[in-house]
């Protein structure tokens, strides 16, 4: 019997000697695996990047806002008046009546005050929101330097602001980071600027976007300032609209029951707001549910389509070693001859198969890696390799060889050696 060593030493020397078309039979696994672990990176990069920005709105919480209901078609002028005025969304009546339900801990309120941030003579996309205290906790957001709004702020309607960093960046000059101190002057109103706000959670508000893209204000010096009126001149005839609350931030006190509650507030609303449907709610952990239980089965598809080309590299394998097997038949022969057993060549045969393959599936690693890294540089897309799938992808790479080589290495140990000398 064959030692081990000797074995793996023969298979090596064999490979060596067919250097182009080993690199050939391994091309087939290089690719396949390749495609396993870079499908598999952007799969979970994606996965990773929406589940992230779900959990950033907070499992624990139910998001209420308003939209504007669409045109019923009556006109809804009830005067000749030159102002047209719209009132709709959330109101002070609902957050009393929420505050009020089991199991809401507490009722956190976004207000968007729609005024225009400049830059010059440039409108940005910047949204000037007035929010209260408890927001910074309940967004997932932190302070990045300076402070966050406090109660003496609320309760005193100082005139100071935070700003997302990405607001920082659209309002002041390239590179200038120290904004602290610095005075904020939207519309005819002057806010010092006492912090800044950092999220790298992805936290998206509807109608309102990131935190990272608001101006923050204390709510009770927006009150003060413009109350729950606003004037558009943007159409030909200006629009006065009176929206009291644009987010509720619902923060529960027992995860197990946000269903329950959640249907409870659903229920209020649509009884409240019966005539005209100007609301809408978020239940981020059953968006969470639903959004992992899609990935899944996206990652299940990706995976089995990148297992496709495991396979046809493994056939491809075993066409080559079959073909080795004939073109070494009279080595197989002057082997079986000298006293080596159907065993001894099965083992080789099989290791040479299996070595491809390992090497394949390592190489095949590497260019999965890379090609991930490419697509996160140049796309831009978040990738995401796990080393529980590099382990798995070797493996598997080993596994194919063994499925594969098996038929052409028992077919080489088949070989009547009598007959293989007498045929050359």
């Amino acid at each position: 019997m064959m030692l081990p060593s000797d074995a793996l030493r023969l298979s090596l020397h064999n490979i060596l000697l067919h250097k182009v078309r080993s690199i050939l039979t391994s091309l087939g696994i290089i690719f396949g695996v390749g495609s396993v672990i870079a499908m598999l990176a952007v799969s979970e990069g994606a996965k990773r990047a929406a589940l992230q920005q779900i959990e950033a709105m907070g499992i624990d919480k139910i998001i209420i806002y308003s939209q504007k209901p669409p045109p019923s078609g009556a006109d809804s002028q009830t005067s000749r008046s030159i102002q047209y005025a719209e009132s709709y969304g959330l109101t002070n009546i609902d957050l009393v009546n929420l505050q009020k339900m089991d199991n809401i801990k507490r009722v956190t309120v976004v207000r968007n005050v729609r005024k225009n941030v400049l830059k010059g003579l440039d409108r940005l996309d910047v949204k000037l929101v007035a929010v209260t205290p408890d927001f910074l906790e309940d967004s997932g957001s932190e302070i990045e330097s300076g402070r966050w709004l406090t109660p003496a702020d609320m309760k005193n309607k100082q005139p100071v602001c935070v700003i997302g960093t990405e607001a920082r960046r659209k309002l002041f000059a390239l590179g200038q980071t120290d904004v602290v101190g610095s005075l904020l002057r939207i519309d005819t109103e002057s806010y010092k600027i006492v912090g800044v706000l950092r999220n790298d959670m992805g936290t998206q508000y509807p109608e309102l976007g990131t935190p990272g893209n608001m101006v923050f204000i204390p709510y009770t010096l927006s009150e003060a300032l413009f109350g729950s009126f606003t004037i558009s001149k943007e159409t030909a005839v200006p629009v006065v609209t009176q929206i009291d609350y644009d987010v509720f931030i619902v923060s529960v006190d027992k995860l197990e029951y946000i269903d329950n509650t959640a249907n409870r507030v659903t229920q209020y609303f649509n009884t409240s707001h019966s005539k005209v449907k100007d609301w809408d709610i978020i239940i981020p952990l059953d968006l969470l549910k639903q959004r992992e239980a899609t990935q899944n089965i996206f990652t299940i598809v990706m995976s089995s389509i990148a297992g496709i080309s495991l396979i046809v590299g493994g056939i491809g394998i075993m066409n080559i070693m079959l073909a080795s097997v004939y073109e070494r038949r009279k080595e197989i022969g002057t082997r079986r001859a000298l006293g080596a057993q159907k065993g001894d060549i099965l083992f080789q045969f099989l290791i040479e198969t299996v070595f491809l393959t390992s090497m394949g599936g390592i190489l095949g690693i590497l260019l999965g890696v890379g090609i991930s890294k490419i697509i996160t540089h140049y796309a831009n897309m978040p990738t995401y390799y796990s080393p529980v799938s590099i382990i798995a992808a070797l493996l598997i790479s080993s596994f194919v060889g063994v499925l594969f080589g098996t038929y052409p290495a028992w077919k080489a140990a088949q070989q009547n050696p009598i007959d293989v000398l007498r045929s050359n």
